[in-house]
């Protein structure tokens, strides 16, 4: 909704050529962008009728069907906790799972080591994330090759310097030149070197999680996590209704630590889940809120997200496809059933299964991206040059991604009368015919720039070097990583140091079977 008209602004004196401008955003300070706050409102698919019967199909689901929990630990907190359960097979009653998820908070913080870098999830908040756990990428020569070290460290300072990635996701690259069991030490003493914005941990194992949450206790203090998220983690359900031991034994750490968890079914439309959109939608609600209620069990008040992953399914193979209007309107009914719940919601965005940076790899991520922001997504993941179907990351669609992650954040501004007087003044004075390229208020309020875009004449494209979208977003990269260099984010050199001495210590533990 708009806002009500505003007591009239003085015009302010001219600042500057549009030349000198456009060089200052292009070659000058970072400017970060807070959380989006959303202005604009949601897309309702459903009335309150239709959301009450997804609600009782998804408790149904959870009374009859139920869903296994398939470890004997969890299995027996169910059980102490009044649910039925059947060796792994959790039937939970309505009014239990209701119970439980009254104490999810509809907000928190969520907070980076640099405090001007926190950000707030939940609400009317919104804030964006990169790609996670590509083993592939098209790097700054434009050649596809697997991915190591140090092309996670370029990576993470791109997330660094890209004003609309609020968060650094964890896996943004699974570097393929460390080993496996130790290969969560490097990416998160990396994630905290390399930025200063908040990061994700591990939850592929138990081991895993603890050793990324003592991290966290290094850099932000051994008391701080528990009161305050520092560290957010992926836990997905297997569907259709299986939460596994890995996951789970992962997701008690971080409840207990009450560190955020984003509780995601992994939803292929069609194979996973039914060919239907709202008996899809009631099962994977299911999911997700079994999950959820099981970390109320463990701490009550920890966070926790609503998460989906949904994706398409090419019948031939198996394989998942991206932007089809099931999986959109999926989204849809889904954030709705989140705010029904009163709990924040993630999905994942700019994915597709393009090999390369063309026209249906925007089309993929446009329309995986538009019904997130229309829906009402709290954390989106995946904004970041994802390709394959999150089997690689390119650099030049990841600089494109993050032009249209901030043409999304102005688009979440919505409108306002603030100045109007002022513009109308402009256009009486211009009156018909004239043009406003040359008003102090034009060129003090820019239009959104895509810096990646090229919007030259077709000579001025040919004059310099005819280059597509990928070159040109390795060349923001490139610009970008000149900047990262100007203005590096800085950590304590004791917790470095503490850092890395945790590193070396828990890789010898880890190669000797001491996990």
């Amino acid at each position: 909704m708009a806002d009500p008209v505003k007591p009239r602004s003085k015009r302010s004196g001219r600042s500057g050529g549009a030349a000198a401008r456009r060089e200052s955003r292009l070659r000058g300070p970072v400017v970060y962008l807070p959380n989006a706050i959303r202005n604009i409102p949601t897309y309702e698919i459903l009335k309150q009728d239709g959301l009450e019967a997804i609600d009782d199909h998804a408790m149904g689901i959870l009374e009859t069907i139920g869903v296994e929990f398939r470890d004997d630990i969890s299995a027996k907190i169910w059980a102490d906790a009044g649910a039925d359960v059947d060796g792994h097979r959790v039937r939970i009653p309505r009014e239990l799972i209701r119970k439980l998820i009254a104490t999810v908070p509809s907000e928190f913080d969520y907070h980076a080591h640099n405090p001007d870098r926190s950000v707030k999830v939940g609400g009317r908040n919104m804030i964006f994330g990169p790609a996670y756990g590509t083993p592939n990428l098209i790097d700054l020569n434009g050649v596809r090759r697997q991915a190591t070290a140090d092309d996670m460290r370029t990576i993470m300072k791109l997330h660094q310097v890209n004003p609309a990635i609020h968060y650094n996701g964890g896996y943004t690259l699974e570097p393929m030149d460390v080993d496996v069991p130790v290969r969560h030490l490097h990416m998160v003493e990396s994630s905290f070197n390399t930025t200063d914005k908040p990061i994700m941990g591990s939850p592929q194992s138990a081991y895993q999680a603890r050793d990324s949450l003592e991290m966290a206790k290094i850099v932000f203090g051994k008391d701080y996590l528990d009161k305050n998220v520092a560290m957010t983690a992926i836990f997905n359900c297997n569907s259709p209704l299986v939460w596994d031991q890995t996951q789970l034994e992962a997701l008690r750490i971080y409840a207990a630590h009450n560190q955020a968890m984003l509780l995601s079914p992994f939803v292929l439309y069609g194979a996973s889940s039914p060919v239907h959109i709202l008996a899809g939608t009631a099962q994977i609600v299911a999911e997700a809120l079994a999950g959820v209620a099981f970390t109320q069990i463990i701490r009550p008040g920890s966070r926790a997200v609503m998460g989906v992953a949904p994706m398409g399914v090419y019948m031939k193979t198996g394989s998942p496809t991206f932007g089809s209007p099931e999986v959109a309107l999926t989204m849809y009914v889904y954030g709705q059933m989140a705010r029904y719940y009163g709990i924040p919601w993630r999905t994942n965005g700019a994915k597709t299964g393009a090999k390369q940076e063309d026209l249906y790899a925007g089309y993929d991520s446009i329309l995986k991206v538009y019904p997130a922001i229309l829906g009402g997504c709290n954390l989106l993941t995946h904004c970041g040059g994802t390709l394959e179907g999150s089997l690689c990351v390119s650099l030049g669609k990841l600089a494109a991604d993050g032009q249209q992650l901030q043409s999304f954040y102005t688009m979440l501004k919505g409108v306002r009368f603030d100045d109007m007087d002022l513009v109308l003044d402009d256009l009486a004075k211009i009156g018909p015919g004239g043009h406003f390229f040359n008003e102090d208020y034009t060129r003090e309020n820019l239009p959104f720039l895509d810096e990646v875009q090229d919007n030259e004449r077709f000579e001025s494209w040919i004059a310099t070097g005819s280059k597509t979208v990928g070159e040109r977003g390795r060349d923001w990269c490139r610009s970008m990583l000149d900047r990262y260099e100007q203005e590096p984010p800085t950590l304590d050199e004791a917790k470095r140091e503490e850092l890395r001495s945790f590193v070396g210590r828990r890789e010898t533990e880890i190669n000797a079977g001491q996990f």
